[in-house]
């Protein structure tokens, strides 16, 4: 059932005045995103991290100049406004850094005391002054290494030619384009899962292949081969989550990659498939009392993923030469290697798998579990942005969505999935107000950290060809050491080397003859995500001593397989030993201690942040996925595998997905619709609903906006209202620069007979992902009961409880009492009313 409200407003509106991108770019004009000032800091910068070198053995590489600057533009307009924002404050962090340390601003330096001084920058003895000039250095080399011209210097083919026709399918009609919808719409399924990554596609394709109608709901956008260049900065701007730029913060710096689009992170993965490890399940019984997730338990389903998936061994015509190379060291060492197992038969080793595969060969679920479930009849939405999960009589009932045209999408279930990922699907439940109550929600992170080390031979090793992510060292697994390969093209390797000036420069020309091979560790740490500025994620994460110990092990292990198989010079990477060159140095290595924030981190599977298990009050879900504290919530990705796996997740994402999809179809017929008929006598409780109208005033302004919300109000059972006053309220709120259809949620407590007040508490979420509450009261006065039983002040909080704005709301008479009065009804309760907001 679609149901079509109209809005006067037309879609893409643009206020009068309101700038427009620093970014446009006129017909045949260079594009300008930086001043004048910031581009010769840009200049200074480029020439200084990129200088002239001899060309030595090999070709010399393109130094960074005016072409790196006017590269770097443009890739600042393809990123957006957030990134040049960014760029343009560490361009200015970076003129002003050398002030205080080199009595200059960086543009005044002559080139070579410029070139010392940003070495020296990057062997800071300050892993923040490393991890700022990192920071701005990324778009700096992506910008210069990026090129057709530095390509061919070395030899390497840039790019690809991209299909002009896109694939036509029949299931296609049944994809509806968010930015294309011009009216608010009401939809109907009987499931509806939010997101296409791992987990919402597995669950989406087994409840429609079951006979369900199952709509899927996806923030981003539907990509196909036509959209995959085989360029990174293209891949990060379409489907990367922030970017590619979302880090976890403590003390280590560590990017946490996710995607963002249909296929979740399953389109920007390598496609390496396994089973979670038989001890780690054991001990998920032991712990959590998660007996039913044994390995002879999810063997079946572990079973029905590898045949979706076509999981096979890496063929070995595409396994690469840092493959061969640790092939060959393993061998000397006696270590247990071999191809990985993946999930891209018909693979022919493009080596572009992190930026969307060209081919469609490997299996993400993009091309595998999404179109599949729409053959069998489900719905997707893309551009559709959850906004909350809806709560109606103690059960999930559907959800708020925000389409990408900015119309409002309201989704009526009887039974809803959270699939958003690790990283997004706390920040939505807790927006809702849902999976708190054991303090669990968000954290238990984990991310299984990694890292690489990197080795120059004599041979040609050219990492630009063949899988990525190709071969193992399997030998030190049960330890929590996972050895698999992470070769990556030019301008993804140099952005990944943490070096910068001739040095660097003379190593990223022989990139030909550098290999690369990375490693995981099943981490103990733990980690936190809370929502940050404009509703980002933001991550805590701090590396335990026992962590980091064992990524100095793997450090040591990969120098050492690297060196036995003849390399040159081995890079670890790590500061303090950058470089091997003989057993002495790989001697000194293992005397050193590493310390967090000495070495290169990043990740590529979070996981944790709402758990599953079996005790309420130490986990977010039960074994079944549903959420312990409200019925017909389910939650199927990443976030509820309640530890680090020491393997790649995606298979036992998938796998937990098809199990919640089986228990969720078993529940949907004993669920029912919540006005049905039942035999059994019910509590009954109070509901109204109420409109009010009025203005708020920002702090520090002098101008009133207009303000209105609706809400719905329901108590729980009668009795229990009696004793507590509080009804439980939900509904929408429009306030001028902060959205419309805001949805909100909280409670409202009418304690007429003690304090003679009507306390009014909830939060909403503006249009632009912001939570706010909203804390007001009437005090009811006797002697002038119209006007106090009319007039609600109140302020408006944001998420620190800092007073952002007052508001003066009233309750109009003569207009809303008929109707008002008309609202008041005995219905089904809620299980319990709902805390106080905030």
């Amino acid at each position: 059932m679609i149901e079509e409200r109209f809005d006067a407003r037309q879609p893409g509106a643009r206020e009068s005045g309101a700038p427009e991108s620093g970014a446009r770019a006129r017909s045949g004009a260079v594009v300008r995103v930086l001043t004048d000032t910031e581009r010769k800091i840009a200049l200074a910068l480029a020439e200084a991290a990129l200088p002239a070198v001899s060309p030595g053995a090999g070709r010399a590489m393109p130094a960074g100049g005016e072409a790196t600057v006017v590269r770097l533009e443009a890739l600042l307009v393809k990123l957006g406004e957030s990134a040049t924002r960014a760029a343009r404050a560490g361009l200015w962090a970076a003129e002003l850094w050398s002030v205080p340390r080199h009595g200059r601003r960086l543009t005044a330096l002559p080139l070579d005391r410029r070139i010392h001084a940003i070495e020296a920058w990057a062997d800071s003895p300050s892993r923040h002054e490393r991890w700022s000039l990192r920071a701005l250095l990324t778009l700096v080399k992506s910008a210069h290494f990026d090129d057709p011209s530095t390509y061919a210097h070395v030899g390497c083919a840039y790019g690809r030619e991209v299909p002009k026709a896109r694939e036509a399918t029949p299931w296609t009609s049944q994809i509806t384009d968010g930015r294309g919808v011009s009216q608010d719409l009401a939809l109907e399924c009987e499931v509806v899962v939010v997101g296409t990554g791992a987990g919402g596609a597995a669950a989406a394709y087994e409840l429609a292949r079951r006979g369900r109608a199952v709509l899927l709901l996806e923030d981003g956008d539907l990509h196909t081969r036509g959209d995959f260049d085989g360029r990174a900065t293209t891949a990060y701007k379409k489907m990367y989550l922030g970017l590619g730029s979302t880090v976890a913060i403590g003390n280590v710096a560590a990017p946490v990659m996710a995607g963002r689009g249909v296929g979740g992170s399953t389109t920007i993965n390598s496609g390496t498939c396994y089973r979670a490890p038989e001890a780690t399940l054991a001990r998920w019984g032991e712990d959590l009392g998660l007996t039913m997730l044994s390995a002879p338990g999810l063997g079946p389903y572990y079973e029905r993923v590898e045949s979706m998936l076509g999981v096979e061994q890496a063929a070995r015509a595409y396994l690469g030469g840092s493959a061969r190379v640790i092939a060959r060291g393993a061998d000397k060492l006696g270590l247990a290697h071999g191809p990985l197992m993946r999930n891209a038969p018909g693979c022919d080793g493009q080596g572009l798998c992190c930026f969307g595969c060209p081919t469609g060969a490997k299996r993400s679920t993009d091309v595998s579990y999404v179109p599949e479930a729409l053959k069998r009849g489900a719905e997707l939405v893309t551009g559709a942005k959850v906004l909350r999960v809806n709560v109606r009589d103690g059960r999930a009932r559907g959800v708020t969505a925000r389409l990408a045209s900015g119309r409002t999408l309201t989704v009526r279930a009887e039974a809803v999935i959270v699939a958003g990922g690790t990283l997004s699907t706390p920040l939505l439940l807790r927006d809702s107000g849902l999976c708190g109550a054991s303090g669990w929600l968000g954290k238990n992170l984990s991310i299984h950290p990694a890292t690489k080390v990197m080795a120059l031979f004599e041979e040609t090793i050219d990492m630009a060809q063949g899988i990525p992510q190709s071969y193992s060292i399997e030998q030190y697994a049960a330890e929590g050491l996972m050895f698999e390969g992470a070769s990556a093209p030019l301008d993804v390797a140099a952005v990944a080397m943490p070096w910068v000036g001739r040095r660097f420069m003379e190593l990223i020309a022989r990139y030909p003859h550098l290999a690369s091979f990375g490693f995981m560790i099943q981490d103990t740490s733990r980690g936190e995500v809370r929502r940050g500025p404009g509703g980002t994620p933001l991550i805590f994460y701090d590396l335990n001593p026992r962590d980091l110990a064992r990524m100095q092990r793997g450090i040591e292990i990969l120098s050492e397989v690297f060196l036995r198989a003849g390399a040159e010079r081995v890079l670890p990477m790590a500061r303090g030993c950058e470089e091997i060159r003989d057993d002495r140095d790989l001697a000194r290595l293992r005397r050193m201690r590493l310390e967090a924030g000495d070495f290169e981190v990043t990740a590529y599977h979070p996981l944790g942040t709402c758990r599953m298990g079996t005790d309420p009050r130490a986990s977010c879900v039960g074994p079944d996925h549903e959420a312990h504290d409200v019925a017909g919530l389910f939650v199927a990705d990443g976030s509820v595998v309640p530890s680090s796996l020491g393997r790649n997740p995606q298979m036992t994402i998938m796998a937990l997905a098809l199990r919640a999809a089986e228990h969720l179809d078993a529940r949907l017929d004993k669920l029912g619709r919540p006005d049905a008929p039942s035999d059994a006598p019910r509590p009954r409780a109070l509901a109204f609903e109420e409109t009010m109208a009025g203005t708020y005033r920002r702090t520090g302004e002098t101008a009133d906006r207009p303000l209105s919300f609706t809400l719905r109000a329901r108590s729980g059972p009668l009795v229990d209202f009696a004793r507590t006053h509080r009804v439980a309220i939900e509904g929408e709120l429009i306030a001028e620069g902060l959205g419309a259809r805001c949805p909100l949620s909280g409670t409202l407590e009418m304690d007429l007979l003690g304090a003679r007040e009507l306390r009014y508490d909830f939060t909403f979420v503006t249009n632009a992902g912001e939570r706010l509450r909203f804390v007001g009261k009437k005090t009811v006065r006797l002697t002038a009961l119209a006007h106090t039983m009319t007039t609600l002040p109140a302020v408006l909080q944001d998420a620190s409880g800092a007073e952002l704005a007052t508001c003066q709301v009233v309750f109009d008479l003569r207009r809303d009492l008929s109707s008002f009065l008309q609202t008041f009804r005995l219905a089904p309760p809620t299980p319990a009313a709902a805390p106080a907001a905030g």
